[in-house]
């Protein structure tokens, strides 16, 4: 999946602790986000990538809800 496309649209990036909470937040209001782990695909595919660098995709008709759900996950580990 690149960057973003007609269906998908990125809305972090971050290290796993962060991208499985953001995940499990978000399938609580029924958006299932994909993950995008370069890290792991290029290990299996013996080229590497760069830690920390997992992205989290959600539906382009789901964006406005799921961000909603990621700035207040956010700004509530910032408490």
């Amino acid at each position: 999946m690149e960057e973003e496309n007609d269906d998908y649209k990125r809305i972090y990036t971050g290290s796993t602790v962060m991208i499985k909470m953001l995940q499990s937040r978000l399938e609580e209001i029924d958006v299932f986000p994909i993950v995008k782990d370069n890290l792991s695909s290029g290990t299996w595919g013996g080229f590497g990538g760069i830690p920390g660098m997992i992205k989290l995709f959600v539906h382009r008709d789901e964006y406005d809800k799921a961000k909603v759900v990621v700035d207040n996950a956010l700004e509530d580990l910032e408490k």
